[in-house]
């Protein structure tokens, strides 16, 4: 196994979850009318039944978003789709596998001791999917939609799943954002947060209250938001779906699944890597090592942000995913 997992993911990527459910899901309303569903559709694909919505038309191309660990599709500010789809742009945005209201295996096992030993030891630890097949499920939603090649964005794990879809699907992919994710590289700093799970609860509201307190020590203006916002935004993703087995796989899939510095260094297309100066989780030197190993890559430092997507670098976020989509065209 990696050494990085060793590195960060012991201590950060549990709760990468947590930052996702709580940074963005439709704030550009601002009431409980955030709270209503767009149509959303099921696509059989990589034998999978996976969920996804789909926004504007490709005048300008395709864009699809990628979320991170147990992140579902709300969890994509709504701003960033209408403000793709103003610009041009068809937007897909989908559930990944696992989690959401996409297919849930739950034939599949889940990490147990013998993975924590086989950690301890520096074995391969076994994991029943990584993040190869996440990607591959992402391409085959593209394929599945007769789409030619998309403008690929992901966040956190869902930019590792964007970063393998470019280098190993260059045909499917026209443009890569990453955003606040990593190379997975073993040098790299881990972040400054002190997970405590101990005093989490077991119902609804002590998990959600647990997670806000937990949430607001993630870096950026999280750490100044009201409490009932992140509240609110942490319920409407526990409501729409709360699947802890499908989180421990796609944590199971990530740590299994080791670096991508070599990877990254195949990838061809035009491509931008942003992230928050403040992020506690993933501290903002994983996303420069992300840009210098891809050639030509653009660093983006988003001043003030955290590990999520703030209101005052949203504009920034879409106008830089714009800017690289049109370097393809």
């Amino acid at each position: 196994m990696q050494p990085f997992v060793g590195i960060v993911m012991r201590k950060l990527l549990v709760l990468m979850f947590i930052v996702f459910a709580v940074s963005h899901p439709a704030a550009a309303f601002k009431s409980d009318s955030r709270h209503v569903e767009y149509p959303t559709y099921s696509a059989h694909v990589n034998g999978l039944s996976i969920a996804y919505q789909d926004f504007g038309e490709a005048r300008n191309g395709t864009v699809l978003l990628i979320m991170g660990l147990a992140a579902q599709l709300i969890t994509w500010n709504d701003e960033i789709v209408h403000g793709l789809v103003d610009a041009g742009y068809r937007v897909i945005r989908f559930d990944n596998r696992d989690v959401g209201w996409s297919e849930k295996l739950h034939e599949l096992p889940t990490p147990g001791l013998i993975t924590g030993i086989r950690y301890k030891l520096g074995l391969s630890l076994g994991a029943p999917y990584k993040l190869d097949d996440m990607a591959a499920d992402s391409v085959a939603l593209v394929e599945y939609l007769n789409i030619q090649k998309v403008h690929v964005v992901g966040v956190s794990m869902g930019g590792m799943i964007a970063q393998i879809m470019a280098a190993k699907y260059p045909h499917r992919v026209a443009s890569l954002t990453s955003i606040m994710s990593t190379s997975s590289a073993v040098h790299l700093p881990q972040g400054s947060v002190d997970l405590d799970f101990s005093r989490q609860g077991n119902n609804r509201e002590e998990i959600i209250d647990g997670t806000v307190d937990l949430v607001s020590r993630f870096g950026g203006s999280v750490g100044t938001m009201k409490r009932e916002v992140l509240h609110a935004k942490l319920a409407r993703s526990h409501d729409r779906s709360n699947y802890g087995p499908g989180r421990a796989r796609q944590l199971w899939a990530i740590m299994d699944s080791g670096d991508r510095v070599e990877l990254l260094k195949t990838i061809r297309q035009p491509s931008v890597v942003l992230h928050g100066r403040e992020d506690t989780l993933i501290p903002y030197q994983h996303g420069e090592h992300t840009a210098e190993l891809i050639d030509g890559a653009k660093f983006v430092m988003l001043e003030g942000m955290g590990h999520y997507i703030d209101d005052a670098n949203l504009p920034i976020i879409v106008d830089e995913i714009i800017a690289v989509a049109s370097k393809s065209q």
